[in-house]
């Protein structure tokens, strides 16, 4: 008998915890009118899952009640995934970062969830506690691995953790994105030992709770987004930002580097360069000292080192390669 109830969105097959026979990968689509997605779905060992996801939609989310009991661990590639949890707040996990959930038969966790960009791509390794418990004592009995203790640690109260960016989760999932077809399933049975074993040995300073924010906050800084994406040369402070859209200037700083994953100076930053970048092939006659000045900066020398530090190389460089 599946795991899944049944009349619901092709992505929740990934919660059935054996593919049919001889079969270790399958791959999922959904699409509605905000988009697609797409998911390949490795079937490990028994009892453990790996997804690839590309989402470029505004949701795939849809109620569902467990017969199992999971451990759930996604890594953020690009963009950023958006969790209404209890009491109608909302929490990210954003670029860079790992987030490991207990999906339980008992309790519904999150009651919804949103691709705030309308982009999300990333890696979910699922485990079926109780039998990938059985495959890890059997198949590799010196680890000493535990599925229990580390979700006692990390997930005490059936909360979920995130843990921020850093040299052990990218070497981990880096070689994850990019592995040759021909030996996928053997590595990602290495990669998952290797995994669990960098979670059974975190401790407390290594990890934090996500952080929550309202749902008027998130949308509104949503907005604050889309702002600069429609207006990449706009000269507004964070102070003007936040008058603008009604927010607390510590909550749009904050909510936002949870979405864009870089702080309000360098994602304009970054969005001001671009803009210049284009403006270099569809504006010929415009000398780069005007195309800086339309960026924000009478200088040219300092635009110059701006947009090298963004785009990897000069205006003149760009221009003749690129234009």
């Amino acid at each position: 008998m599946s795991d899944m109830p049944q009349n619901t969105g092709a992505f929740h097959n990934i919660y059935e915890t054996t593919l049919e026979p001889d079969t270790t990968k399958s791959m999922l689509h959904e699409g509605d009118e905000s988009g697609e997605g797409f998911m390949q779905r490795f079937e490990v060992a028994p009892g453990i899952q790996i997804t690839y996801n590309d989402l470029k939609m505004d949701s795939c989310f849809r109620p569902i009640r467990f017969e199992k009991d999971f451990l759930q661990i996604n890594h953020c590639l690009e963009g950023c995934y958006e969790c209404e949890l209890a009491g109608g707040a909302v929490s990210f996990l954003g670029e860079g970062d790992l987030c490991v959930d207990y999906l339980s038969k008992d309790k519904q966790v999150f009651l919804g969830s949103r691709i705030p960009l309308k982009k999300y791509r990333g890696i979910t390794v699922l485990i079926e506690i109780e039998t990938a418990q059985k495959t890890l004592d059997q198949g590799f009995q010196q680890a000493h691995i535990s599925l229990e203790q580390i979700r006692e640690r990390l997930c005490m109260d059936s909360r979920s953790l995130i843990i921020k960016s850093k040299h052990e989760i990218d070497h981990i999932f880096s070689e994850l994105y990019s592995v040759d077809e021909r030996i996928q399933v053997p590595y990602f049975w290495i990669k998952v030992i290797e995994l669990l074993l960098f979670l059974s040995l975190l401790d407390g300073s290594a990890v934090c709770r996500p952080q929550q924010f309202s749902a008027d906050i998130s949308k509104r800084t949503q907005e604050v987004y889309q702002y600069i994406i429609e207006n990449p040369f706009t000269k507004d402070t964070i102070q003007d930002l936040a008058c603008m859209f009604g927010l607390a200037e510590s909550s749009l700083k904050r909510c936002f580097k949870s979405i864009a994953g870089a702080s309000i100076g360098t994602f304009v930053k970054t969005k001001r360069m671009e803009a210049a970048a284009e403006m270099l092939g569809s504006e010929p006659t415009l000398s780069i000292g005007e195309i800086g000045s339309v960026a924000g900066y009478e200088n040219q020398s300092k635009f110059s080192a701006a947009f090298k530090s963004v785009m990897g190389v000069t205006p003149q460089a760009y221009r003749h390669k690129y234009c």
